[in-house]
């Protein structure tokens, strides 16, 4: 792997000969550490790899990527050398986008397909958002946003001072998502996990469901409690989900 991509995509489960990657795409204003604590069954000899943007934790000096265009093609550069086996992206709010986004650009430039796509948090692509824009809010008002977000999760994040420090990437992240634009292409030949959360105040899971339109094969919404950050507090069970559908997808 070049430097590049080496800080862009970090190894946390390193396997000798894994027969897959799963790949853990971010939440705005979140990095590597978000995903720190996720591992996969030894049966599944799978590495679990993570996403470090440029502005947060050890990249936090450089300047953050603002549109999600500019983000995929970072990936897939990144990651190309490691799609040489079966392959899965999870993706949570931004990172759905992130991973639905990756998958149409490999496969217009020719490149592997996922053998599944896990989108959580996210409505469909083609649905205008409901709520008003979060990147350009005052000091306050963004952190009241944070705060309707974390709903009733005990895990996320509440420290005041971390977030203000913090709050340069989240608005970039925000603002990436804003200017994102759908644009239609035929449905992935990928199958399709969808993950919502019923006290989700950014994101209906009805909006989650929708997202049946961009796959071939799209499962039912899985639903949790809890808010958007619902997958901070129910790590274990979302992870049993992944390894499930992951062996299954990979016996095929």
């Amino acid at each position: 792997m070049t430097r590049t991509a080496e800080e862009l995509l970090r190894c946390r489960s390193p396997h000798p000969d894994p027969a897959l990657r799963l790949f853990c795409l971010p939440w705005a204003g979140s990095g590597s550490l978000g995903y720190a604590s996720w591992q996969l069954p030894a049966d599944l000899a799978a590495e679990v790899w993570t996403v470090q943007l440029p502005g947060r934790e050890d990249r936090a000096g450089q300047p953050p990527l603002r549109r999600i265009p500019d983000m995929v093609e970072a990936l897939r550069t990144a990651a190309t050398p490691l799609l040489d086996r079966p392959f899965a992206f999870f993706g949570h709010s931004m990172g759905a986008l992130l991973a639905f986004e990756l998958a149409r650009l490999l496969r217009r430039t020719g490149g592997p397909a996922p053998a599944q796509l896990f989108l959580s948090g996210m409505r469909s692509p083609d649905l205008a958002p409901w709520r008003p824009p979060a990147s350009t809010l005052d000091e306050e008002a963004l952190l009241r946003r944070l705060d309707e977000m974390a709903g009733p999760s005990v895990s996320a994040l509440r420290d005041r001072e971390l977030l203000l420090w913090l709050a340069p990437v989240i608005r970039a992240d925000f603002e990436a998502c804003e200017a994102y634009w759908y644009e239609p292409q035929p449905p992935l030949d990928v199958p399709v996990s969808l993950l919502a959360a019923v006290d989700d105040v950014e994101v209906r899971v009805d909006e989650v469901a929708d997202w049946w339109r961009h796959s071939t094969a799209t499962s039912p919404v899985r639903i949790f409690e809890g808010g958007h950050l619902y997958l901070l507090d129910h790590r274990d069970r979302v992870l049993e989900q992944v390894a499930a559908e992951l062996a299954l997808a990979t016996a095929a």
